[in-house]
């Protein structure tokens, strides 16, 4: 890696990625494997052999495209200002936001405020489980699966295909753990072109979130269930926003080619051609808006029983959480997976983890405890386990 002085800020390598890895390899002057640096290749040794009438051309045509680039730019700052605008609008309503773009309901939020009941069952939660169509079709790929399978007197595999028994199978513990993790996958963008890791990432810091901030919960008086459940949902923003921009910016674009065909604008038309999504708008959108949208929808949740609404909110404010409060398990869990998924992307190095680590007040025997938890993995019982 390269000097310290000049590493670009942990928060915007942890940024960009979120959105791609290659492109923190980029800040930090890395290459990619495979790749090979231009002074390397064959077009390199070309280049050097270029006559000098080839090099004159070569800087008329680089003027060219300079002007051509200033002229895309003004064409995409347009665009991103009609995308802006029309995301402003979508997220003055946060049942729309909730319904229409996360495709959640209103038996979503019941079903995640019965599990944080210490004494819980089954059928209560087989109420609000049944009311939603796509967590039938999960649950049975989960429970059918080999870490969750169950086997009769004669050793058969017991097939199941029934809600209730798969609950049953699964365990309430599991549930706890399980449920919120499926709906925050139903949440996560799928078209993210060209930037296709995207949900993968975000599925990946949620899960580390989550973990972290039940290990932490140890620690503290905040209830586990309340602060998994936090940690896991607390990105339903940034799914929005994520979801949001590339629907938006394509809808935008279409129109604006329509409309540059209709006046024939051919330098327009030509520049739009040659937009793509930008992935520093998006991380910028991010920044701006995730963690207002993620406390706005909490609040369209009307949760009774689960205790986020209020933290997630301190944390969109930015405000100062106190100490051991479920406000501040969040914070810091949040940063304890941005190091480790950092750390395990290759974006910050071995010396880098102390002094991040330091930033953050942890309470003591924390950091030591979670050295040996894979954060990354949901802590799920399997059916052989449960006995």
């Amino acid at each position: 890696m390269t000097d310290d002085k000049s590493l670009p800020a942990f928060d915007e390598r942890f940024d960009n990625l979120l959105i791609a890895q290659e492109r923190v390899f980029k800040m930090l002057g890395r290459r990619s494997p495979g790749e090979v640096r231009f002074e390397e290749s064959e077009q390199g040794d070309a280049r050097r052999e270029l006559l000098h009438v080839e090099k004159v051309a070569i800087k008329n045509k680089a003027l060219q495209e300079q002007h051509e680039a200033s002229f895309i730019d003004s064409v995409r700052f347009d665009l991103h200002e009609l995308v802006m605008h029309e995301l402003n609008m979508q997220l003055e309503s946060s049942e729309n936001i909730y319904q229409k773009v996360l495709s959640l309901s209103d038996d979503t939020a019941d079903m995640l405020d019965t599990l944080s009941l210490r004494a819980t069952t089954i059928s209560r939660i087989e109420r609000f489980a049944s009311a939603q169509p796509w967590l039938y079709d999960e649950l049975m790929q989960i429970v059918n699966s080999p870490a969750h399978r169950r086997r009769d007197s004669k050793g058969r595999v017991i097939v199941v295909e029934s809600l209730r028994t798969a609950l049953s199978f699964i365990g309430i513990e599991n549930l706890r753990i399980i449920l919120p993790s499926l709906v925050f996958k139903r949440t996560l963008p799928q078209i993210t072109d060209p930037y296709p890791q995207i949900k993968h990432k975000l599925l990946q810091y949620a899960n580390g979130t989550a973990v972290a901030a039940r290990e932490l919960a140890r620690f503290t008086s905040v209830k586990p269930v309340d602060a998994f459940t936090l940690g896991m949902l607390s990105n339903l923003g940034r799914c929005t926003i994520t979801r949001l921009y590339f629907r938006l910016f394509d809808g935008v674009q279409r129109k604006m080619l329509e409309e540059a065909q209709r006046n024939r604008q051919r330098d327009v038309h030509d520049a739009l051609l040659k937009i793509r999504p930008s992935a520093n708008y998006l991380i910028a959108l991010q920044n701006e808006y995730a963690d207002k949208v993620s406390a706005d929808i909490f609040e369209h949740m009307h949760f009774r029983r689960l205790s986020i609404v209020t933290p997630m909110r301190s944390v969109a404010n930015n405000e100062t959480p106190e100490p051991g409060s479920l406000a501040d398990v969040l914070t810091q869990a949040r940063h304890y997976a941005q190091v480790r998924m950092a750390y395990q992307h290759r974006v910050v190095d071995k010396k880098e983890l102390k002094p991040l680590f330091v930033q953050r007040k942890y309470p003591p025997g924390a950091l030591e405890a979670m050295k040996e938890v894979d954060i990354f993995q949901l802590p799920v019982i399997s059916s052989s386990e449960n006995g």
